[in-house]
């Protein structure tokens, strides 16, 4: 991590402190998060462990590893499927998503240095040309915010490391026939990782709020600044 990088990273960390408000605007405290998120900065995020690699497949078909696909920055990773129909599953996960993409229009902090990635279960299905229009619409007038990387792998087996790395519980459901039914039984999970390939929080249903999740990537961003960026 050079000089620049930990230049770039005090420049936009400026304009998270400034962006405290709108955080308050764009996300009220709700009945479905009860608690009030911590102060970005006043707490430490242990290290959980490290955060799985292998090889998955971006939107034009290519062959990277998920470490690539990271690009050297903080992510904020989400496992799903594209017919999930469950309000509590994926729909939710990419919902926050959303929000974390939609906010860092306002963050500089967050534009630059976080990369949301949605990594599909069902490569059966979630084909690379599928992932890639399940990204929606690009934005008509260009605006400055965070990546999204929508990833699918080449084949179960390549996709069942990365699923055992991450400790993300997927189960196939099927019929009385015993026919797979296009439906899976999962967990919610959405996986903050560090850009030294660390899994540094693990937000289930419960916790997957976007105030908790800003406030998580700013005090990596603190952190980050601290160290130099080394």
């Amino acid at each position: 991590m050079g000089r620049h990088g930990a230049l770039l990273v005090a420049a936009a960390l400026t304009s998270a402190t400034a962006a405290a408000s709108p955080l308050d605007v764009a996300f009220p405290r709700t009945d479905a998060f009860d608690f009030e998120a911590p102060a970005a900065g006043t707490y430490a995020l242990p290290v959980i462990r490290p955060a799985a690699d292998g090889t998955v497949l971006d939107e034009q078909g290519r062959r990277v590893t998920l470490h690539d696909a990271m690009d050297g920055k903080l992510v904020l990773l989400s496992f799903i499927y594209t017919r999930c129909a469950d309000p509590d599953g994926c729909p939710l996960a990419t919902a926050v998503l959303y929000d974390i993409l939609f906010f860092s229009e306002q963050d500089r902090a967050i534009a630059d240095n976080l990369r949301l990635v949605s990594l599909s279960f069902d490569p059966g299905h979630d084909t690379p040309e599928i992932m890639a229009g399940f990204r929606g619409a690009e934005p008509k007038t260009p605006v400055h915010r965070c990546d999204w990387a929508y990833l699918t792998t080449p084949s179960e087996a390549a996709l069942r490391p990365l699923l055992d790395g991450y400790d993300q519980v997927v189960r196939k459901r099927y019929d009385d026939a015993g026919r797979f039914r296009g439906m899976f039984a999962h967990q919610l999970r959405v996986y903050l990782i560090d850009r030294h390939k660390r899994v540094r929080n693990i937000y289930g249903l419960g916790f997957l709020d976007p105030r908790l999740l800003i406030a998580d990537v700013r005090t990596l961003l603190m952190e980050e600044q601290r160290q130099g960026r080394r």
